[in-house]
């Protein structure tokens, strides 16, 4: 990649903010997956991690006393890209007892001995094999109860997500219930920790910015800040007691390690924003919620609305007027049917369109004076090259001589495969995103489409259905805020015309019910009147009555 070029000559996707001179994009090798979604959604950063990273940016600004959510820079009419920092705290002794120790249960196993003893065996193993590490204070924060230290231990393993795949004990993390549960992605250089991006790419950061954006932010705030930020449960006074006063304060370690930038959302304004805000006010609204179930809720449904937002923001830039709904088929078994095979038409249009929109952006690009002034000659095609590299970041292999360079028409073309081949790009973001939130099936030989999980259903419950709703209202709502599509009435085109067999979409719409009745979210007063309830409601209304949560 070019390192002369300015991000003012970025090329931008329609209705995108300039890039700030401060947002770092060296890793970028082509300019345009962040150009049309942001800087970046990405693969191997599961809506966990998503959720945790935001988290971490809202920790940092309640701990400062900071408006959670200021809104963008500028001003309504002239928006600029926000410009924030944070910081976040280490957290190293915690994150080594939870997730590299191997000795503590061990020890607790040995019987016979008593706790002075089996503290002095821990401590030695320990002071012999990290002797960067102090763990003085740990007989004392749990009254010498050695046993009790490892069961608190078991305990807050048991609460990591994401635990599957090879990853570094700096790279593991618990659900966020708490500050003290919080760590920063690094990893260890020369004794030291440093930020790192390998799984925190931003996605949490961009999760930020759309409800920083959004029109509900102020209430959000409030709410957030109560809700998320003032709580101090059990699990997290546990790790506090494990992380010790002093657990990052070392001579030679900072406690602290600092994300100097923020990520770039390209539109300062979409609905999509106030819809995930909505649901992230519906959901904290509701105090009977446990805090541990708020945040699983919070991670499902932003995910979901970040994979919309794919659609959505694809749909946009692709010029193909409305997004194609997402057909919910409800058994989720592997065995064929018209609402399964329409369902995984469905995602392979839907997985189609970051190409679609990647192409419609290059070709804005190829079409205006600058580009199409040029001709075939070698100074043209050396042009053609520093055009490329300005407007997209992208630096083809070095040429031994001018007069070897590719005409533009062909280096565009090259850039052009990289941008819709590369790995880990939106495509592959938007399936792994869409499975980790319980939106999408997978079935060997079958194929994949569009199933939800329960968990799944259960937020879109809890975010959507205050009081006693009707099934039919529900499945409407559904189709307006999600896009999504169950049953016959919300599958009819503009013409009236349904895109398979009525019976089918009925039996869809029927499996949906059974499925939420066996979840408590149904109740049927009559053969022709079923009601979605929410048991976490206060004062739910009686059957009939119906209204929205987030209205």
């Amino acid at each position: 990649m070019a390192s002369n070029h300015s991000n003012s000559e970025l090329w931008l996707a329609p209705g995108a903010m300039p890039v700030p001179e401060g947002q770092r994009i060296h890793a970028v090798t082509v300019w345009c997956d962040p150009a049309i979604w942001g800087l970046a959604l990405y693969d191997d950063q599961p809506p966990w991690f998503t959720l945790i990273e935001c988290l971490h940016l809202l920790t940092y600004r309640h701990r400062e006393g900071l408006p959670l959510f200021p809104g963008p820079d500028g001003t309504p009419e002239a928006p600029q890209h926000e410009r924030q920092v944070y910081r976040m705290k280490l957290n190293t002794n915690l994150r080594h007892l939870l997730f590299r120790d191997k000795e503590a249960i061990k020890i607790a196993a040995r019987e016979g001995a008593n706790d002075d003893v089996l503290w002095q065996q821990w401590l030695d193993a320990t002071r012999l094999s990290f002797p960067e590490l102090d763990f003085s204070y740990l007989p004392r924060a749990f009254s010498n109860d050695f046993l009790q230290f490892a069961e608190s231990l078991e305990l807050l393993r048991s609460a990591a997500v994401e635990q599957f795949g090879d990853k570094r004990w700096t790279s593991w993390h618990l659900q966020p219930v708490g500050e003290a549960m919080l760590f920063p992605d690094v990893k260890p250089v020369d004794g030291r920790y440093h930020l790192d991006r390998r799984f925190f790419q931003r996605t949490g950061e961009l999760l930020y910015l759309m409800l920083n954006r959004s029109r509900h932010r102020a209430e959000l705030g409030d709410l957030v800040a109560r809700r998320l930020l003032g709580v101090d449960g059990p699990w997290n006074r546990i790790a506090r007691r494990l992380q010790g006063p002093e657990a990052d304060a070392t001579a030679d370690q900072p406690k602290w390690v600092d994300a100097p930038s923020i990520g770039y959302l390209p539109v300062p304004h979409l609905d999509r924003y106030d819809e995930l805000a909505r649901d992230w006010l519906a959901v904290l609204r509701q105090s009977a919620i446990p805090h541990e179930d708020a945040l699983e809720f919070l991670m499902r449904l932003s995910g979901l609305h970040q994979v919309i937002y794919v659609v959505e923001r694809g749909t946009s830039v692709a010029g193909r007027g409305s997004p194609l709904p997402f057909v919910m088929e409800m058994s989720g078994s592997a065995r064929n049917n018209p609402v399964q095979a329409l369902s995984s038409d469905r995602y392979k249009a839907h997985k189609a369109l970051p190409s679609l929109a990647v192409d419609a952006f290059v070709t804005s690009y190829a079409e205006t004076d600058e580009w199409t002034a040029l001709g075939t000659d070698p100074m043209d095609c050396s042009t053609a090259t520093q055009f490329l590299a300005k407007r997209f970041a992208w630096s083809a292999k070095r040429k031994s001589s001018v007069a070897s360079l590719p005409e533009p028409a062909e280096q565009l073309d090259a850039m052009l495969h990289v941008a819709k081949t590369r790995s880990h790009d939106i495509g592959s973001t938007f399936t792994a995103h869409a499975k980790k939130v319980g939106l999408l099936t997978a079935r060997r030989r079958a194929g994949t489409w569009y199933s939800p999980s329960d968990g799944l259903l259960e937020a879109l419950v809890l975010a959507n259905v205050r009081s006693a709703m009707e099934l039919g209202q529900f499945l409407a709502l559904l189709q307006r805020r999600y896009h999504i599509v169950v049953g016959p009435e919300e599958a009819r085109t503009a013409s009236g015309e349904l895109p398979v067999p009525l019976e089918s979409l009925r039996e869809n719409e029927r499996r949906l019910e059974e499925r939420l009745r066996v979840l408590g979210f149904i109740n049927r007063k009559s053969d022709d009147c079923a009601f979605v309830v929410n048991p976490f409601a206060s004062g739910r209304a009686a059957a009939g009555s119906s209204q929205h949560a987030a209205a």
